[in-house]
């Protein structure tokens, strides 16, 4: 059983590992406990996957005699992490936490209670709304041309990847809290690089979801909305110390790169005047 180590704890490099290695394997029990459970109800999971498929298209097969039994496998085991969720960000928190100098109840209950919340609905927002238009762009586009057969192997491991995706990637804000709590970075910087976040959610879309502009519009969207709420909770729990000292970090490099602006005014002043005087000299 995995031990909670108090903030005023004073822990070895082993005994941190030790209480990974606790930790991981309560995680893994608990998964390992949600995979039997998905595997008895495997038929209803296997249903739920399959609804999003257009009526046309909902008659899909196998090629392999072991394609089915290794695809419900990998199915069950993808809904028991989803399910496991609120286990596994519990001990990442407490493992992570001591370290932070925080109320241990409060955060905690925040970490986990939000981090399921979009968690779940990133997956709920992609099954909805990004699997049905998804897939009937894209099977519709390759019927035009092509006969379909879609396999139960690809379609299923597509449908639970792009649900896993938008479920981790709407983890965003939570990440930026971490990382602004910890010092890694800073509200005033992610106000500032504003339009960088907005290029790199589209190119995280295009990197997560299938090569079309509708789910990659779909899922760049929200994720921009969750960066622009991650900043806005990220000042709630950022250090007021480290915000000031960013701010002055930015107005001192502001005020070198005005002198160094006026330096070079005042060079290029200096040389002109000096050809007009060596013109007028000749």
């Amino acid at each position: 059983m995995a031990k909670n180590v108090r903030f005023t704890d004073q822990l070895k490099l082993s005994d941190h590992l030790i209480e990974l290695r606790d930790r991981m394997v309560v995680v893994g029990g608990v998964v390992i406990f949600f995979f039997g459970v998905c595997f008895y109800f495997r038929e209803i999971l296997l249903l739920w996957l399959e609804d999003p498929l257009p009526p046309q298209f909902s008659n899909l097969t196998f090629i392999s005699p072991t394609e089915p039994f290794f695809t419900a496998m990998k199915v069950c085991f993808m809904g028991s992490v989803f399910i496991s969720m609120p286990m596994i960000l519990y001990h990442v928190w407490f493992f992570i936490a001591p370290g932070l100098k925080v109320k241990e109840k409060k955060i905690t209950f925040l970490f986990v209670f939000f981090g399921t919340v979009f968690f779940m609905f990133g997956g709920l927002f992609c099954y909805f709304l990004v699997l049905p238009l998804g897939l009937r762009f894209l099977l519709m586009f390759g019927a035009t041309y092509w006969t379909n057969q879609v396999t139960i192997g690809f379609y299923l491991s597509f449908v639970v990847k792009i649900i896993l995706a938008f479920a981790f990637a709407f983890q965003t804000p939570l990440i930026m809290v971490f990382l602004t709590k910890i010092g890694v970075v800073n509200t005033v910087k992610m106000r500032l690089y504003r339009k960088w976040a907005f290029l790199a959610c589209f190119g995280l879309a295009a990197v997560l979801t299938p090569p079309d502009i509708i789910t990659q519009v779909l899922l760049g969207f929200p994720l921009y909305a969750l960066y622009e709420f991650g900043v806005l909770v990220s000042r709630v729990f950022e250090d007021p110390k480290n915000r000031q000292a960013a701010i002055k970090q930015m107005q001192a490099e502001l005020a070198v790169k005005k002198a160094q602006r006026a330096a070079q005014e005042e060079m290029k002043m200096k040389e002109k005047a000096a050809k007009q005087k060596a013109r007028k000299a000749g």
